[in-house]
């Protein structure tokens, strides 16, 4: 079972996170091969944005990206996870292809069609400029869930390292 931790310390990636853990409501979690983190949020917005800065503050200090891009993102799938799944697929896209790690985001998502639209705002990462941390491969389904509980909405997600 994946153990948790709420504070940044050894593992995989922790040093990049410790600039984002205080405004957004993330909890990482240990996994043996991978890494991963539960988000929470009062809104699906909220989970969606959160998730994106888990994803991209294991691989460096989100807050040494200056904002100076912005990109629309559009996108619709069959279910909650689904669409978590290609949102931070998305985000890992732009990476790989332009270099950008977004650290805002203005987006509404859809839970009755599962869709997802708004702006993401950030700018180039430059491994000369900005700290380095871990690769991320690919986002995975493995014990992947999107969920409302009591009056909060959160998403357990684990990335391929």
């Amino acid at each position: 079972m994946a153990e948790e931790s709420e504070t940044a310390g050894e593992d995989k990636g922790k040093g990049m996170q410790e600039g984002i853990m205080q405004g957004a409501r993330i909890k990482y979690i240990e996994h043996p091969s991978d890494v991963g983190f539960e988000v929470f949020g009062e809104t699906l917005e909220e989970i969606f944005a959160n998730a994106a800065i888990a994803t991209f503050s294991f691989m460096t200090n989100i807050d040494e990206i200056e904002e100076e891009e912005e990109r629309e993102v559009r996108l619709k799938a069959e279910d909650l996870c689904s669409l978590m799944f290609d949102w931070l697929d998305e985000m890992l896209f732009y990476f790989e292809s332009e270099s950008l790690v977004f650290k805002k985001f203005d987006i509404r998502v859809n839970d009755k069609d599962f869709s997802l639209e708004g702006k993401c705002i950030g700018g180039k990462f430059d491994p000369a400029k900005h700290s380095s941390g871990i690769i991320v491969k690919a986002v995975t389904y493995n014990m992947m869930e999107v969920k409302r509980e009591d009056s909060l909405w959160k998403a357990r997600v684990v990335l391929d390292v």
